[in-house]
């Protein structure tokens, strides 16, 4: 590509979007050492605050460490050169939340709304034109609408006051055609800079950042070793090297940008974000790589496949903030599963239907998908007898909170089901 290719600004959220990964337990000596470092190499745009923006903090979704005003006056006063930029999305945050952010020295707002959903930006963007801030307006989980939709909304975002639109890859989904087609036709529908905010749950942060720029993207975000829910997000430093050789100038010093990340490793995480079982899931199915630990634990707790569950809620295209939905979900699964398998009474394995019947008095009549175990006559006792049988026929140890937790005599049957399969 040509020396003269157009700049690209990167934006870093890395102290904004990391939280996610230390559930929002970053502190001031952390954030100040990374600003500071993102600073000296020439990053022009900082992002802080709580992983899901200005007003987040809660106990619903986690309470940060440090207050919104703790966070931004940290911040703020390590930046000499870089811009200082927050994150909101409406419901979570407010027009008070906003002023307080003036208040603490930010320049840019970024206003968030689910991909369809762009009028709730309204009054928010318009809020921070009036106070003279830079007003961006971003889709999240945009893989659920088409490229037409997202043109759509970045338009109405546009005419909201926003000075910069685009879309994030909540989910790590997108493959670079998906983008390209993304891209080019918000590029179309609107003369403000386009925003790419990638995921990296399919290995694809860095391919689709720059399938971005190539279709007119002109802004960029990356985080430090990708900082970030799930798999992480963009990686900062790579895709700084990556520019670099494509010709499009960035403003960013590469060898002191991999040092800030050396700091962001050193000072913000156990451990760089990778691409683990559970981050393919939830990209292959488009969910919200925040939803990791609550699948898992839901998932365990119901005896079903966390991809099974990634899957459905794919299908339900839930989104963050619909996290009661993951055990209802579950619960639909695990129903599912127990009429797939009519061969026996409730599914059960012959075996353990004989087992309950023959050791533990169960009579046969009892053992209804839908009835509990003690509707079945299994009493506290006769479940340490039962974890102690199922472990010998099954060869694998079958815990008596297992049992517990599989709460009815379906549920049963997909505990020693999944057993069986070694899951």
């Amino acid at each position: 590509m040509s020396p003269t290719a157009p700049a690209v600004l990167i934006h870093d959220p890395t102290l904004r979007d990391g939280h996610h990964a230390v559930r929002h337990q970053l502190d001031q000596g952390q954030l100040r050492d990374y600003a500071a470092a993102a600073d000296l190499a020439g990053v022009p745009v900082v992002e802080v605050g709580h992983g899901n923006g200005l007003g987040a903090s809660s106990l619903q979704i986690g309470r940060a460490a440090l207050s919104d005003a703790e966070m931004l006056s940290t911040v703020r006063d390590a930046l000499q050169r870089a811009r200082m930029a927050v994150f909101m999305g409406p419901g979570w945050g407010t027009c008070e939340d906003l002023r307080g952010a003036f208040r603490y020295g930010a320049q840019v707002f970024r206003i968030a709304a689910h991909c369809t959903e762009a009028d709730v930006t309204e009054r928010h963007l318009g809020f921070v034109a009036e106070h003279g801030g830079e007003g961006q307006g971003v889709l999240m989980m945009s893989h659920m609408a088409s490229p037409a939709q997202l043109a759509e909304q970045c338009a109405l975002m546009v005419r909201f006051g926003a000075q910069a639109v685009g879309i994030f890859d909540s989910a790590g989904h997108f493959l670079p055609e998906d983008v390209q087609a993304r891209i080019a036709a918000i590029s179309e529908a609107v003369d403000v800079p386009v925003i790419f905010h990638g995921h990296n749950n399919l290995g694809m942060a860095i391919a689709n950042s720059v399938a971005a720029v190539r279709t007119g993207a002109r802004i960029i975000d990356a985080c430090a070793r990708g900082f970030g829910a799930g798999a992480g997000n963009t990686q900062l430093e790579v895709l700084v090297a990556v520019l670099e050789r494509l010709g499009h100038p960035t403003g960013i010093d590469l060898n002191k940008v991999l040092a800030a990340a050396d700091v962001a490793e050193r000072r913000l995480m156990s451990a760089p974000p990778f691409i683990d079982s559970v981050a393919v899931m939830s990209g292959r199915a488009g969910v919200f790589s925040g939803f990791k630990t609550r699948v898992l634990e839901i998932a365990a707790r119901e005896g079903i496949s966390p991809g099974d569950l990634f899957d459905e809620l794919g299908r339900r295209q839930v989104i963050a903030g619909q996290e009661d939905l993951i055990p209802e979900a579950a619960h639909r699964l695990k129903e599912k599963a127990v009429t797939e398998h009519p061969t026996t009474t409730a599914g059960l394995d012959p075996d353990v239907e004989d087992l309950l019947v023959r050791e533990l008095r169960v009579k046969p009549e009892a053992l209804a998908a839908d009835a509990t175990l003690e509707e079945a006559g299994l009493d506290s006792l006769s479940l340490v007898e039962l974890s102690v049988l199922l472990s010998e026929l099954l060869g694998s140890k079958v815990s008596e909170d297992e049992i517990h937790d599989a709460r009815t005599v379906g549920g049963l049957a997909v505990l020693v089901e999944n057993k069986r399969r070694g899951r």
